[in-house]
């Protein structure tokens, strides 16, 4: 785990966050909700076969826990794509409180008292801040959407319709499947290869008739290139399939499983 990350616990309610990020953020886990069965205990997901009061519960509760507006929630839409959407008022309360008008695996802001929230099981959900434009972003990458660029197509989004600064712009990439989990045949990293060319040769290992990708290097890569400093990229260093004890993890429950938010708050 990166030494800027914490373990914060309130009871039963555990969370993670960076010291770099000074806003209220959090990566949960799966402890702290109301949930039950296989998605015992904070499932943050409408679409895990778990009731609707229970999720709905579950987000009263992670307001509580970081002090923000439960009505305020704005959701991403994910469909492992490279869609970045911007939230203005008219937008805040997606997916929660009322219905949503993107398909879109990153939102970014200006506004205040808004948390954003992506979603993870495996995936890489990165959060972002710009302390000198107060802007924030949340983008959620799969090997599909990390492929395709999303990670810098957010810091562009961000630049060009919030004028949020890349030098000054921070990034956490939050609890993931790490390169050591992470085993693909070989159509992965030939797709990636394909879209990203080159640059993605270092990321992936080859184990016999088996690969595997390291998603958090190439996304800090890219980030870099997008022209973040490196001392303001942040990989948590922490796995969610070595962890699946406080974490769900989609290849270690085969998909019977709640789902974990990556939340950040102006």
């Amino acid at each position: 785990m990166h030494q800027s990350m914490c373990r914060i616990q309130r009871g039963p309610f555990v969370y993670y966050t960076c010291r770099r990020l000074p806003v209220r953020h959090a990566f949960t886990t799966k402890s702290g909700g109301v949930s039950t069965g296989h998605c015992e205990s904070l499932n943050l997901g409408f679409n895990r076969g778990d009731t609707e009061e229970n999720v709905r519960e579950n987000y009263r509760r992670l307001a509580q826990a970081v002090g923000v507006d439960e009505q305020r929630f704005t959701l991403t839409k994910q469909i492992h794509e490279t869609e970045v959407s911007v939230v203005t008022e008219a937008e805040v309360g997606m997916g929660l409180h009322k219905p949503m008008a993107w398909q879109s695996d990153a939102i970014v802001t200006a506004l205040p008292d808004t948390p954003l929230i992506g979603f993870y099981a495996d995936c890489v959900v990165t959060l972002l801040y710009d302390p000198v434009t107060h802007t924030a972003g949340v983008c959620h990458a799969g090997w599909r959407g990390m492929a395709g660029g999303i990670l810098p197509k957010t810091v562009d989004v961000m630049a060009e319709k919030l004028g949020t600064r890349r030098e000054s712009l921070r990034a956490v990439l939050g609890p993931s499947i790490r390169q050591e989990c992470f085993e693909t045949d070989a159509d992965v990293p030939e797709a990636m290869e394909q879209q990203l060319g080159a640059l993605v040769q270092p990321y992936i290992q080859e184990k016999g008739i088996k690969f595997h990708v390291d998603l958090q290097g190439i996304g800090v890569k890219l980030l870099l290139d997008a022209g973040l400093q490196p001392e303001n990229v942040i990989d948590s260093g922490i796995c969610t399939m070595c962890h699946s004890d406080e974490f769900w993890s989609h290849r270690k429950t085969n998909g019977v499983r709640g789902v974990q938010g990556g939340m950040i708050c102006l």
